[in-house]
């Protein structure tokens, strides 16, 4: 027996209706991970993801970044968010990774590492330390606002090289604190001559900012997401 047709409507309804629950609910959820992807990518780290990053970096990597975590997590626990040694104390923990070219950490030219790639492999360039000190203060509750991923122009010598700090700024007007993996200590921008700005911007603000910069970013945090899936 054929069932009558305002059955049939009713059910295309209800099959249309869920969909679009089922689409709603997938959105809310892809739109609550990148927002608080920033502010909880240490804290969201589970046995799972350590599992994944030992498959890719052996269990040495794994455990590397399991103790450099637990370190961030713990002095975080500690520290107010407008304390000024929370910035020296990211500052240290990154910079001790070593520095490697991508060309030969990653065989490629050009490759901008999530902070877990960063701490699990043991290597990264000047990119790579400015994104994992940048999730690393996020974590921290330092805003998004108050923080730049900035190019500049490294002078050494007869030399100058393409490089990338992250400026932090107390305050809109203020003379930003670089950090930077050339360097131990923390200096502002005034005390860094060698340093010759060319532009910087924010992932997290990028309808304020534009570039190839922001495609890069764009391309890791895709990849940081994936890193959860």
């Amino acid at each position: 027996m054929s069932s009558p047709a305002g059955s049939k409507t009713t059910s295309l309804y209800k099959a249309a209706t869920n969909g679009v629950a089922l689409l709603l609910l997938s959105l809310v959820i892809f739109l609550s991970l990148a927002e608080n992807l920033a502010q909880e990518y240490f804290t969201n780290m589970n046995k799972i993801y350590f599992a994944r990053i030992a498959e890719r970096f052996g269990n040495s990597g794994a455990t590397h970044l399991a103790q450099t975590r637990q370190l961030l997590l713990s002095r975080i626990k500690q520290t107010s968010i407008n304390d000024a040694s929370l910035l020296s104390f990211v500052n240290d923990l990154i910079n001790k990774v070593p520095q490697v070219e991508d060309s030969v950490h990653w065989g490629v030219e050009d490759y901008w590492a999530t902070p877990a790639e960063l701490i699990a492999s043991n290597g990264g360039d000047c990119e790579d330390f400015v994104i994992g000190k940048y999730f690393s203060l996020r974590e921290g509750g330092i805003p998004a606002k108050n923080l730049r991923l900035t190019y500049v122009k490294a002078v050494h010598e007869d030399k100058i090289e393409n490089h990338m700090v992250l400026a932090y700024y107390p305050t809109p007007e203020a003379e930003p604190l670089l950090l930077d993996n050339l360097l131990p200590q923390m200096l502002p921008a005034s005390k860094r001559p060698d340093l010759l700005p060319v532009y910087e911007f924010n992932g997290e603000q990028s309808d304020k900012f534009s570039g190839a910069a922001i495609r890069k970013w764009d391309a890791m945090v895709e990849h940081m997401k994936k890193e959860f899936e």
